[in-house]
């Protein structure tokens, strides 16, 4: 273990803004905030916004909004030391306010986090509340901010749950934690929607009381992880089950046999599945499967030709379907058409280890890492943009993580970038690390902004 790793405390001393005048960070402070713009979610359909309010953007999971990134190039608008971890979580931005979750313990006897509210323009903290547990992606509706929590998995952990804190202050509205583990919920202008280990369920999204459940429904306890979409009045899960939104009842159900199920996304009448196989002695596959959001019928099938070490969720907006195929050295970002399957397009990105990909007006955003260049870098995060109609790159950006703390055994990369009103948000974790207490310590927050001539060769791949 290095030396860094003997001193935790240094966590609390080194906290850096580069563009804020040096503000310190609070333990656990309720100031007041500036009032967050109401995220645009019904009972009924959405419509994508500027705002990025909830996991994946919307409740349909499309990670697609209407709003423009950085544009024609990106700069560093500001940065900081996150003080935890990011991994797998995305940053919500609703209005002026950027909020964080953060894990600051995410191991197999621990989970303690924060979650807090930052000024988008400079950084400056709003509120944070650090006595809970490490919390999953947030989403943002009217004066609320909703998140489940990660559970240890040691057992009889008595650690977890699914909470509402007031989005001005951070103070707590409402908790369900006498079961702990939750799926990362989705909230409608009067519900919040989530599955736990005995079901699904619809609760008041003002006071959490359960407005409807339906038992074993969900997933979390098959072990597909208790994902969930949203569209008009449907509910979809990762056990293949679709609910009516308005009583629970089941409107469809894939039959045991005919599972290609997981991560999903759904859009435009359509619900997409996406799941990594993992074959001992073979190679891993990436497979898709679309079925009808109204009796769940296979529309089309997709399966990688070749090895394919993503992970990830998909991103769909314009009748396009966006995954990735990777492997140790570069990607290839593939395009489907939404309602046949068919490949539209694909561009190869040099480097590894790459996020899910985001859609904001018709550009499509990835972070991971580049390929380590013995004249000028050992690996850095770096964020690409390509056009989601013909896949041509616009611009690839280094993050600058000098005047940052990282490890030096594994080189950042740029977990999934998220784009709201302009600007772009991503957090960087230590690549390839297996060691959980890299990640609480080596992780940073930036913030790209648009910038009208190309990033200098310090920023440029």
């Amino acid at each position: 273990m290095s030396e860094k790793s003997r001193r935790p405390s240094i966590r609390n001393t080194r906290r850096t803004f580069l563009k804020t005048i040096g503000m310190g960070m609070t333990v656990a402070s309720f100031d007041n905030a500036s009032s967050a713009h109401q995220a645009q979610t019904s009972n009924h359909d959405w419509e994508p916004t500027c705002n990025w309010a909830g996991f994946r953007a919307t409740p349909g999971r499309t990670a697609a909004i209407n709003s423009d990134g950085p544009t024609p190039y990106a700069t560093t608008d500001w940065k900081m030391d996150l003080g935890g971890s990011m991994y797998k979580t995305e940053p919500i931005v609703v209005g002026q306010t950027v909020f964080l979750a953060v894990s600051t313990a995410n191991d197999p006897s621990k989970s303690s986090g924060f979650v807090g509210a930052y000024d988008i323009e400079t950084g400056d903290q709003q509120w944070k509340r650090t006595d809970l547990p490490a919390p999953r992606t947030p989403v943002v509706n009217g004066e609320m901010i909703y998140f489940a929590t990660k559970v240890p998995s040691t057992p009889d952990t008595d650690v977890g749950g699914l909470y509402a804190l007031d989005i001005k202050t951070g103070k707590t509205e409402w908790t369900r934690t006498a079961i702990q583990e939750w799926a990362t919920p989705i909230v409608t202008q009067h519900r919040v929607y989530s599955s736990n280990e005995t079901g699904a369920y619809a609760l008041d999204r003002t006071t959490g009381e359960t407005i409807w459940k339906a038992d074993d429904v969900g997933g979390i306890v098959d072990g597909v992880g208790g994902a969930l979409s949203y569209n008009t009045d449907t509910i979809f899960f990762s056990d293949g089950t679709a609910l009516n939104a308005e009583d629970g009842s089941i409107k469809w159900r894939v039959a045991t046999g005919q599972v290609t199920l997981g991560n999903h996304v759904v859009d435009d009448g359509i619900v997409y599945y996406i799941r990594t196989e993992r074959i001992v002695g073979d190679d891993d596959r990436v497979y898709v499967k679309a079925r009808s959001v109204e009796d769940g019928t296979t529309q089309w099938s997709y399966e990688s030709n070749t090895s394919n070490e993503w992970d990830g969720r998909l991103a769909i907006a314009n009748g396009r379907v966006l995954l990735l195929s990777s492997n140790d050295e570069e990607a290839i970002i593939k395009a489907l058409n939404a309602q046949t399957g068919a490949q539209v397009w694909t561009t190869q990105v040099n480097g590894t280890y790459f996020s899910d990909p985001t859609i904001a007006n018709e550009t499509v955003y990835i972070g991971g890492r580049s390929v380590p260049d013995s004249n000028r870098w050992d690996g850095r995060a770096v964020i690409y943009a390509v056009d989601l109609l013909t896949g041509e790159q616009k611009w690839a950006y280094l993050l600058d993580s000098s005047d940052l703390e990282t490890s030096p055994e594994n080189p950042p990369a740029a977990g999934t970038p998220i784009v709201a009103d302009g600007k772009l948000y991503t957090a960087t974790y230590p690549s390839g690390s297996v060691l959980a207490y890299r990640y609480i310590y080596y992780s940073n927050f930036f913030v790209l902004d648009s910038c009208a001539t190309p990033p200098d060769s310090t920023y440029r791949l």
